[in-house]
């Protein structure tokens, strides 16, 4: 088991895991904008924790942060984890982003 860590650039390409990996992808989140990161997570995958993160320091500390999710690969094929940045009562999403896993 490995622990692999990912962002938003991972999104662009297939990620090569093994069942009974752990993944942890972070993505910028700002509170005060209302938008969230949901998730639409496969058979196969597995959530753990699910965290805003605030920013350390720095002027903008109160207002920015990331996302934290972390799951566990706990079936082998092919799964596409979606993540979309959207206000809560909005249906579209402003951006959204696929991973695509192959887990072995």
């Amino acid at each position: 088991m490995v622990l692999i860590h990912l962002t938003e650039a991972n999104s662009a390409r297939p990620i090569e895991l093994r069942k009974g990996d752990t993944v942890e992808l972070r993505l910028p989140e700002s509170p005060t904008s209302d938008y969230r990161w949901r998730w639409r997570l496969p058979e196969g995958l597995r959530m753990i924790t699910d965290e805003h993160i605030p920013a350390l320091s720095g002027p903008d500390s109160a207002t920015s942060g990331q996302r934290r999710l972390a799951f566990d690969v706990y079936a082998r094929g092919q799964h596409e984890l979606r993540a979309e940045l959207a206000r809560p009562w909005e249906s579209e999403a402003q951006q959204a982003l696929t991973f695509t896993v192959h887990a072995q």
